[in-house]
């Protein structure tokens, strides 16, 4: 989930925008959802962006705009944070997601919900994702606000993208093996995709 700022606002309105694609993507995740596998996900996105509105709230920012496309999620805000705040909001949305998957994991075995459990695995998986080191995942985000602390600003921009990359390709060789011994496509999948936002990027 990618953060950016936006110039202040006395009042700004909340926007939400959903991409044709994003919306694409829904439908068709609905239309062959035989077990209750977006009813399952949606909770754990919301949890993993409250973490992230939350830390913002706090630190004085308030959010204006949700945008959903192919490329994932991004909220625009207006105010002013520093970077270690920014550090603090792009690890609250892992961090909320994956108390979410615990709490989701305990009811579960509790209640004997295998609804629940699902949201769990699901939260845990989606959150565990988000803290790799490769932008424009939080994870990412994360590791380019300590390198800059670190190092001077082009320096951290190019080892990060080249750290990015080799996590893209490192996710898309075990998603190629897992996908080869029958375990499904989603890590290669994910692989691909990351891939393809580190060549975006790259080119920019």
């Amino acid at each position: 989930m990618k953060i950016t700022n936006k110039i202040p606002i006395e009042h700004p309105a909340f926007q939400l925008k959903l991409g044709s694609g994003f919306l694409l993507l829904i439908a068709l995740i609905f239309f062959f959802d035989e077990d209750g596998f977006l009813s399952a996900l949606l909770p754990a996105v919301l949890m993993h962006e409250m973490g992230h509105v939350l830390a913002m709230l706090f630190f004085g920012a308030r959010p204006i705009r949700l945008s959903a496309t192919l490329s994932g999620l991004e909220i625009d805000y207006s105010g002013a944070i520093n970077e270690k705040q920014e550090l603090a909001t792009a690890l609250a949305g892992p961090a909320a997601g994956i108390i979410f998957s615990l709490l989701c994991a305990g009811l579960g075995r509790c209640w004997e919900s295998e609804y629940l459990m699902m949201c769990s695995g699901l939260s845990m998986v989606l959150n565990i994702f988000n803290l790799l080191p490769a932008l424009p995942l939080d994870g990412g985000r994360a590791l380019g606000f300590m390198l800059r602390f670190l190092l001077e600003e082009k320096a951290a921009n190019s080892l990060l993208r080249g750290i990015g990359l080799i996590t893209a390709l490192t996710l898309t060789a075990f998603g190629l093996y897992f996908t080869a011994r029958g375990f499904g496509i989603a890590l290669f999948a994910a692989g691909i995709w990351l891939f393809i936002a580190q060549t975006n990027r790259a080119c920019k």
